[in-house]
């Protein structure tokens, strides 16, 4: 389900386009590659979602999420969070785990679609993953990421 090859096309896009900042505290000698991509998403069936009020304020939340190809899929309640996904449709998601010289941690950025409902194979990547269809869900979106980048203190970083 998972499109790695284009989710480290995407990474390597990245690191060539990231100002030194990012290049220092996410050092691309210290990015996952493929395999561990794959395995660390697969893993985490959670991470930390980040939309923008009307005001322009952050607001991060964990929720839930499956990844189809090489895009980042998620259910949502008719909420504050899907008003400010139809306002402004760009979000940022980080995934990590660990602390320390085990952390890891992938980071997205991209444009948002929101869909009433997703096709049928999302569905069935949604329901193999975190054991239901979403019946409660008002809302889908999809983050089409623009930037990813990852980290794991295993390599050195």
């Amino acid at each position: 389900m998972i499109d790695t090859e284009a989710l480290v096309e995407l990474q390597a896009a990245s690191y060539e386009r990231a100002a030194g900042g990012l290049r220092s505290s996410w050092p691309r000698a210290s990015a996952m590659d493929a395999e561990e991509l794959r395995s660390f998403l697969e893993a985490h069936r959670y991470c930390v979602l980040s939309t923008a009020t009307p005001e322009g304020h952050p607001v991060a939340r964990p929720v839930a999420f499956t990844v189809v190809g090489a895009s980042f899929w998620f259910a949502t309640v008719a909420g504050a969070r899907l008003r400010n996904l139809q306002r402004t449709p760009w979000a940022s998601i980080v995934v990590a785990e660990g602390d320390g010289s085990e952390h890891r941690a992938v980071a997205v950025d991209g444009s948002v679609t929101v869909v009433e409902r997703p096709d049928d194979e999302v569905l069935a990547a949604w329901t193999a993953r975190h054991g239901s269809q979403a019946d409660w869900a008002a809302a889908w979106f999809q983050l089409e990421p623009t930037r990813l980048v990852s980290y794991s203190a295993r390599k050195g970083g």
